[in-house]
């Protein structure tokens, strides 16, 4: 074939084939005949790679482990990554282990999916991206710590973007910026407020999606191209016609922008650029210094925003009502946000649009995307709802058959959906969602619970009624692209950390709430952030339990760690505002050197609101000043927040409320104290009297608490190793956490 005649497609595709082929032959299968295309673009990514034709597949190294920033410690273990097949549905958390996995399984299952795979199949460029994905997540070839799959995704890319011509010296990069989204999600309020957020966060990521879709189709790209797309943020990998890269650019970026103006007020801003990077450095760390130009550029066109439709800003418009739920007031007329309710709040067409989609969210598989047309009929009764967006339509549907029956349909988008067998049209794509709901149990149109629900759930088990807002995202993210890797740096195990990141917010994620069947709702799970709300107690598991499986997922690397926020409010607080406070708690939380958690007004790190269990003070890491001024070598029954709390639970029948008051009295008077002492440092009265307060001005308060209390608890054993640990000095931080979370355990009111 000559290389004129051959398209982005089939280069792709070629790639692709390839990929599936040297699995095949690893796994000892007859593998069809294949007119595998010898392109010199091919031939020169395999070269830019590093390709070798004698590699082994092997388990795959956690790549985790090669993340180092500055200032933090470097990682000291070796980890390897389960040799596994992702599941169909609800794939479950890989935990890397130090031990070099066996890879039997996993031949015999990967050896059942290629086995059925025909000429249509490998003809299927969708289907075959998937089908590595699956299998080819979890090992490696040639380098250990990236996987098979994002080297083959990686080589097809990098081929694509040098088929016009395969001698070039660069490549092109194109990046995208949806700004202004925490305006658009979280400023609204009044009655529907919690599923108008989760709708709102919905239309978004599809926003994204389809910026991603028209830079794609006007760039000529297959979808191999694309390097990561989400929550607000994509990068395509592309060729080096600069002209045309920035034209085309342009276009899609004045398109969207137009319509944020007109549509949404300007709330929304894309900032979309180009850029290009020599070829040597998708191989090496100089890729950083050239990734990092895209950022820059992005930020400038954020400070310029709507440069463009600034004639439209100034024109002066009338004013209308204002909308009850985003308050703009340009809409000539509104309505019943709930139109089974005419005396729900008064909303604008956009809100309206949003409550009635966050309504039938939790029963969409399948999302329809279509050219918009005149005069197009769709029939009601089989759709959930639509979405229009610039130049396309988007059809919701609860029925992948539905969805497969829609005539005209450019792309068809299965959500979470793994199964292989579903992918059997090339326009049938996977879209990845953090959308896990917990159904009601009550009747309403929306299918999963309410705020008022989440209450009633905690009143009834004896808690106070409340719900819980968290906040949660990476720390230093940053820095973990642009440095973590450092030498190691090349184009596969950035889209490889790129990946795994997005696997864990937008998959994982969604199982491990499964697996507890949590009373939660995802609002927003993507990229490298998540925003939820549930039943306060069980948002405050949860909360743990993603940060353990983080921490485990990423290989306990101390440069890879998660900072949170959690809030509570009351069943009709403004959504908006406990948005606000979690933010607000999340920021404390950052601000006190990361890998921390801000919930009842208190910040620790985590491993302090974890606590643990027999432990000898030596092993907290905690600076050897103070742990000689505290006293060393001091074993600990318990140690930090949580244990105290279970502990205190274990006999709650046996300690009187007055306990817990005495407690949190306790904490009050230390930190007033402690304020005061701090207010006249010039003048203290000895270096340590501050030191002196924090830590030791508890123990005469604590003695006469635990006096107070009658004899037969002070004598159970259960009680002495709490006894004991909450006078030490070591616990002194605590109290102002322990006491709240006890009294709204045991407080229905």
């Amino acid at each position: 074939m000559n290389n004129t005649e051959v398209t982005n497609h089939q280069i792709a595709l070629s790639v692709l084939q390839e990929g599936i082929k040297k699995l095949a032959q690893w796994l000892e299968l007859d593998f069809p005949s294949l007119p595998l295309i010898q392109h010199q673009s091919i031939i020169k990514a395999k070269e830019i790679i590093s390709w070798k034709e004698e590699s082994e597949f092997k388990p795959l190294n956690l790549l985790f482990d090669s993340i180092h920033i500055q200032n933090y410690k470097s990682q000291e273990k070796t980890h390897y990554s389960p040799s596994i097949v992702i599941e169909n549905s609800f794939p479950i958390l890989p935990v890397p282990t130090s031990d070099i996995p066996d890879i039997s399984k996993f031949k015999i299952e990967a050896k059942e999916i290629i086995s059925h795979l025909n000429h249509e199949d490998l003809s299927n460029l969708s289907l075959l991206n998937l089908c590595l994905e699956k299998i080819g997540s979890h090992i490696s070839y040639g380098e250990n710590d990236i996987a098979y799959n994002d080297f083959i995704k990686s080589l097809a890319m990098i081929a694509v973007s040098l088929n016009n011509n395969h001698s070039a010296d660069n490549i092109g990069l194109i990046g995208g910026d949806l700004s202004g989204i925490q305006n658009f999600i979280y400023t609204i309020s009044a009655d529907g407020a919690l599923k108008s957020l989760r709708a709102r966060s919905f239309f978004l990521e599809l926003v994204t999606a389809e910026i991603t879709q028209q830079l794609l189709t006007e760039l000529n790209l297959p979808p191999t191209n694309i390097i990561y797309a989400g929550g607000g943020n994509l990068y395509i990998l592309t060729n080096d016609n600069h002209e045309e890269n920035q034209r085309i650019s342009n276009i899609i970026k004045a398109r969207f922008n137009d319509w944020f103006s007109k549509s949404y007020q300007g709330k929304m801003f894309l900032a979309l650029d180009y850029v290009t990077l020599p070829v040597d450095s998708l191989s090496s760390d100089q890729l950083s210094q050239y990734w990092q130009k895209i950022p820059q550029k992005l930020g400038s066109q954020k400070q310029q925003k709507f440069s463009n439709q600034i004639r439209d800003f100034l024109t002066p418009k009338p004013s209308y009502e204002s909308c009850q739920v985003c308050h703009r007031d340009d809409q000539v007329k509104l309505k019943p946000l709930n139109p089974h309710n005419l005396d729900s709040s008064s909303a604008c067409w956009v809100c309206r649009t949003m409550f009635e989609l966050g309504s039938r969210l939790f029963k969409v598989k399948a999302i329809v995307r279509v050219k918009r047309a005149k005069n197009r009929i769709f029939d009601r009764t089989e759709r959930v709802n639509k979405i229009v967006l610039p130049g396309y339509e988007y059809y919701l549907y609860e029925s992948i058959n539905k969805a497969l029956s829609v005539d005209n349909a450019e792309t068809i988008f299965l959500i979470n959906n793994w199964d292989l067998a579903n992918y059997k049209q090339e326009k049938i794509k996977p879209i990845l969602l953090g959308n896990y709901g917990k159904k009601t149990e009550l009747e309403n149109e929306s299918g999963f619970m309410s705020a008022s629900e989440m209450t009633e759930i905690a009143r009834k088990s004896g808690k106070i009624a409340r719900v819980a807002y968290l906040r949660m995202d990476v720390d230093n993210l940053g820095k973990i692209f642009a440095q973590g890797l450092g030498k190691k740096l090349n184009l596969p195990r950035l889209a490889s950390l790129s990946r795994q990141m997005t696997y864990f917010f937008k998959v994982y994620l969604n199982t491990l709430a499964t697996e507890k069947n949590y009373n939660l709702l995802f609002i927003y799970a993507g990229g490298d952030d998540l925003f939820i709300s549930g039943v306060w107690d069980e948002v405050i598991d949860f909360a743990f339990q993603i940060y353990q499986s983080f921490r485990e997922y990423t290989g306990n690397n101390p440069s890879v760690t998660l900072s949170a926020g959690i809030s509570f409010a009351g069943a009709k607080y403004p959504l908006y505002q406990s948005a606000n406070e979690s933010g607000e708690a999340e920021e404390k939380a950052k601000g006190n050197g990361r890998d921390s958690l801000g919930l009842f007004g208190e910040v620790f790190k985590w491993e302090e609101w974890l606590g643990k269990e027999n432990i000898n003070v030596n092993q907290l890491e905690i600076d050897d000043n103070l742990r000689e001024y505290l006293g060393g070598n001091v074993s600990l029954s318990l140690f930090g927040v949580k244990p105290f709390v279970d502990a205190l639970q274990n006999i709650k029948d046996s300690y009187s409320r007055n306990f817990v008051q005495n407690l949190l009295a306790t904490a009050k008077i230390q930190e007033q104290k402690i304020k005061e002492v701090e207010k006249k440092k010039a003048t203290l009265t000895y270096s340590q009297e501050i030191d002196d307060v924090k830590y030791f001005l508890h123990l005469p308060k604590i003695a006469y608490t635990l006096a107070r209390l009658p004899s037969h608890i002070q004598n159970d054993p259960q009680f002495e190793p709490i006894k004991s640990s909450l006078k030490s000095p070591y616990n002194a931080r605590y109290y102002s956490s322990i006491a709240p979370w006890l009294e709204l355990l045991n407080r229905s009111s």
